[in-house]
């Protein structure tokens, strides 16, 4: 048995070896998008082979997804392969690059646009088509002759992505679903659903955080403050009530947020889920304050506590001497709380954990610190060149890597 265990370590190690040899040298790997990949396989330059991931139920977790691959290796011992590996290892890659200061993003103009169908780069503009959202730009391949448009993270919507990227604004700035539908048939003349408005937020959600949680913040300070406040769930019932815990975790001196998380409980099994989630997303912790839960003492010696120095300081803020010391994310608390007024609560943990994904991007790369001048991610050494449209920008970039 044992010796099985390290026959199948030893192969996980050498696809892995094999994966990251693909990945450096210049061997063909074509991105279709996000989702999916082809790569040309080494014995044979004839045959490609399609990387996806995929989501369900019955294919990994809802939230990590799984990737599959056509290889006859993937096939037969459905485990990772070399070309999963590879792809796995190009994405961290290309996020550790993008999140330095001497390479920020820079949105892709019509100039690199491909076919849509041969992948052919030898586009033209030809014309416009005129629909219920506008005027939209349509493009020529020379190679196939296969007319398209572009639209880039906004693919199969029905309205305009300016009004899309100013109705999350909208509720980002606290105004409510309904409120947000009628301020647009009054200003706009364009009559959208609440619904839609609640759809938009979580597709921003769903598209966005798979791209920023990838990105490393090079400035983080090290000293990190974590609280809890109480959220209404309005689909879940814990004694009396219908309560959720919503845990923050959020860095000192950029207010860069790197975590949240909604639970049921606080107990220590959840402040060791925040930790150990904010522990992937950040570099070096020089402390960790906190107020006087028991759970987050317990937490802290599973997570961080070592016995080689430097070791990372567990702060108590619960005496007269640290009052204050986790101010800046009990602030973050009170903009939770204003935004929760307007909603009334929210229906289930799942959905709730999504809207406050979402408000986390918002709150890191959209809205401007009013202390700090900039967004904490400026602040955090994330340079991306969003522009004046940020959401709209930040739905391409994620769709682009």
């Amino acid at each position: 048995m044992y010796h099985s265990m390290y026959q199948q370590t030893k192969q996980e190690l050498e696809r892995q070896v094999r994966g990251m040899e693909i990945a450096s040298v210049n061997h063909p790997i074509k991105r279709i998008n996000k989702l999916n990949y082809k790569i040309r396989s080494q014995s044979n330059e004839e045959i490609w082979y399609n990387v996806t991931k995929k989501y369900g139920s019955n294919l990994g977790s809802r939230q990590d997804g799984q990737w599959i691959c056509t290889c006859p290796d993937y096939r037969f011992r459905q485990i990772q392969c070399k070309h999963i590996c590879a792809i796995l290892f190009s994405k961290k890659i290309r996020g550790k690059v993008i999140s330095q200061d001497v390479a920020p993003i820079i949105i892709g103009s019509s100039d690199s646009i491909e076919c849509l169908k041969c992948k052919s780069e030898k586009i033209v503009k030809d014309g416009n088509r005129h629909n219920k959202k506008g005027l939209s730009q349509k493009y020529l391949c020379r190679e196939c002759g296969y007319r398209f448009v572009v639209n880039t993270g906004f693919e199969n919507s029905k309205k305009e992505p300016k009004l899309i990227c100013a109705c999350i604004d909208l509720y980002f700035k606290g105004m409510s679903l309904r409120k947000v539908a009628d301020h647009v048939k009054q200003f706009y003349g364009v009559s959208i659903s609440n619904v839609s408005v609640l759809r938009w937020v979580q597709r921003f959600a769903d598209v966005v955080s798979p791209f920023v949680n990838s990105l490393s913040p090079p400035h983080l300070g090290g000293v990190f403050q974590v609280d809890e406040m109480v959220v209404h769930v309005r689909r879940e019932e814990i004694g009396k009530g219908h309560y959720q815990w919503l845990w923050n975790f959020m860095d000192d001196s950029t207010r860069f947020w790197v975590s949240s998380m909604v639970s049921q409980r606080r107990e220590v099994s959840d402040a060791r889920n925040v930790f150990a989630d904010a522990k992937s997303k950040i570099g070096t912790t020089h402390a960790v304050i906190h107020d006087g839960l028991p759970s987050y003492n317990e937490a802290f010696q599973k997570e961080f506590y070592t016995i080689k120095n430097p070791r990372v300081k567990n702060i108590r803020s619960i005496s007269v001497r640290n009052e204050g010391l986790n101010s800046r994310v009990e602030r973050l608390n009170g903009t939770m709380r204003d935004r929760e007024k307007v909603m009334r609560g929210m229906n289930t943990r799942e959905s709730s954990q999504k809207i406050i994904e979402a408000m986390r991007i918002h709150y890191n790369f959209i809205r401007e610190h009013s202390s700090l001048g900039k967004t904490p991610a400026e602040q955090a050494g994330i340079k991306l060149e969003l522009g004046e449209n940020k959401i709209e920008s930040l739905f391409k970039i994620a769709t682009q890597n």
